[in-house]
């Protein structure tokens, strides 16, 4: 801008050319230019570009006060640069920032170029001519590169990651900030990178093999992805995995690698985490599996032996036992009896654990049908009522989801209410966003959540989880028999089909079970 400069003052000062000044160089200039009268402290001259750029008409400004034009709380700092003004020496000149108001209300950014015009004759300032560009846009523009910036580099370290690019012919290597966090460095510390330097950085064992990438990478013209450890300037040891293209000249000779580094160290630390405790989980789970099998299995034979020597005991020598003696040997036999029910569904509960689950489309609306059927007796004998809307069709394991609602269904059965005929309400829904985070379920899977109401006994808030563990039971066998393993044996086929199961109940109100499966296993 400084040749402007050197161009006004020479058309100011030559008053036959005042006219071509005035008329003509507003139109020439993009920008506000104006003379400051230094003894008068007021503008001696401003072209018509003011009213472009501030919406002041000529006549508004042109005698004015210059702190007319200046915004208020910039008035103080003009006040302090104009004083640099009036010691510059021959055509030196000098620049400021302000803003200028606007007509409307508003204001804008200016850049104010100025040089002496006139000097009195003890060599003081006369008159200061100045040049305002507006700069509003550019600033505007620097302060969105800027924010994009930050954006940029909070992304990376949130991502433990950073951008790079490898210039080949010169053999070195941009980071960007992310990558200096990354390796423990600053830009201070390392203002070049070499490709010797970045090479030392990385573990021996993986050298040969990122070479090896990069020069198929180079061959193919294409790009690669391969993960390496590297150690920090603070003897750090990470695990980083880069992904790189390459870039190629007009000849199509390469010429550039530009990609992405990034740790992935905590990742593979949990990975490994994850597989050690999946391992300890599954050995565990598989030991007591295998017990309960085990023990069940030969549990079972004492078992007839004592359910067949008593009954033969009854049989023959009830008289001899007298009626003390026959009570006593039916308890025994009641209770071995409860023995085999236990043992049974503590091998089914095995059974279900070690199922190999092997998935088919299943209509629920069929296996309800089934499980009526194989209920009939016990639905007559209790006059139990069963209202069913239409049930899904999902890929699960027919015979357990049969068990599942055959559990189910007997269940609200056994709990009803005394005098009170059951009645038990089925219904379903597909779920939305919400609960599948609630319940921590894929969002790429549609799943139904199935009800099962009752008008039952129903049960204390508090057990609403304790129901579904093994052995647990909130009533005497007298009052309601069972071996306590029923609802477990239901909650772990629904996590077999990576559902979930749960229930919601109030004491004396009934319950609902609530079954959330997946359509589809994949």
């Amino acid at each position: 801008m400084s040749e402007y400069i050197d161009y006004l003052e020479m058309l100011f000062d030559s008053g036959e050319n005042r006219d071509i000044f005035d008329k003509k160089i507003a139109e020439l200039f993009p920008a506000i230019i104006y003379v400051f009268d230094v003894e008068q402290k007021r503008l001696k001259f401003i072209n018509k570009k003011v009213s472009d750029f501030l919406g002041f008409t000529y006549e508004d400004i042109r005698e004015g006060n210059l702190d007319t034009l200046i915004f208020k709380d910039d008035q103080q700092l003009v006040q302090q640069e104009l004083e640099k003004f009036y010691t510059l020496q021959n055509n030196d000149s000098y620049a400021y920032n302000c803003r200028l108001n606007h007509k409307q209300g508003h204001w804008r950014h200016f850049r104010t170029l100025g040089s002496v015009l006139r000097r009195k004759e003890d060599g003081h300032a006369a008159s200061i001519l100045f040049i305002a560009q507006d700069i509003t846009d550019q600033l505007k523009s620097e302060e969105e590169i800027k924010a994009v910036q930050e954006l940029f580099d909070e992304t990376e370290e949130l991502l433990q990651l950073g951008s790079w690019s490898y210039d080949i012919v010169k053999k070195t290597i941009h980071w960007t900030n992310g990558l200096y966090k990354l390796f423990e460095y600053t830009r201070a510390e390392l203002p070049v990178i070499t490709r010797e330097f970045y090479y030392e950085l990385i573990s021996p064992d993986d050298r040969a093999g990122l070479e090896a990438a990069i020069k198929n990478a180079y061959e193919s013209r294409s790009g690669f992805e391969y993960e390496y450890e590297v150690i920090t300037k603070n003897k750090n040891h990470k695990i980083v995995s880069t992904k790189a293209k390459v870039v190629t000249d007009a000849g199509g000779t390469p010429s550039k690698l530009v990609g992405m580094t990034r740790d992935v160290t905590p990742f593979r630390n949990f990975e490994r985490d994850r597989e050690r405790s999946i391992r300890e989980l599954n050995r565990s789970n598989r030991e007591l599996e295998e017990f309960a099998y085990v023990a069940s299995h030969d549990l079972q034979e004492p078992l007839r032996k004592i359910s067949t020597f008593g009954e033969r005991l009854q049989a023959k020598f009830s008289e001899t036992l007298g009626k003390e003696g026959a009570l006593y040997l039916e308890r025994i036999l009641a209770s071995t009896e409860n023995m085999r029910i236990l043992i049974d569904n503590l091998l089914e509960f095995s059974r279900t654990t070690r199922s190999s689950r092997a998935f088919e489309k299943v209509d629920l609306n069929t296996v309800i049908a089934t499980v009526k059927m194989d209920l009939e007796l016990k639905i007559e004998e209790n006059n139990a009522q069963i209202i069913i809307t239409s049930l899904p069709k999902i890929e699960a394991v027919p015979s357990e989801m049969k068990q599942l609602f055959n559990n189910l269904l007997s269940n609200s059965i056994k709990f009803k209410k005394p005098d009170v005929d059951p009645v038990i309400e089925i219904g379903t829904e597909k779920i939305g966003k919400q609960e599948k985070e609630k319940h921590h379920l894929p969002a790429d899977k549609e799943f139904f959540k199935i009800h099962i109401k009752d008008n039952g006994i129903g049960f204390e808030e508090e057990y609403a989880e304790r129901i579904f563990q093994i052995f647990q039971r909130l009533h005497g066998k007298a009052e309601y028999p069972g071996s306590g393993i029923g609802l477990a044996i239901c909650k772990k086929i629904a996590d077999n089909h990576g559902g979930v199961m749960y229930a919601e109940g109030k004491l004396g109100a009934g319950a609902t079970f609530i079954l959330i499966l997946p359509e589809k296993q994949s």
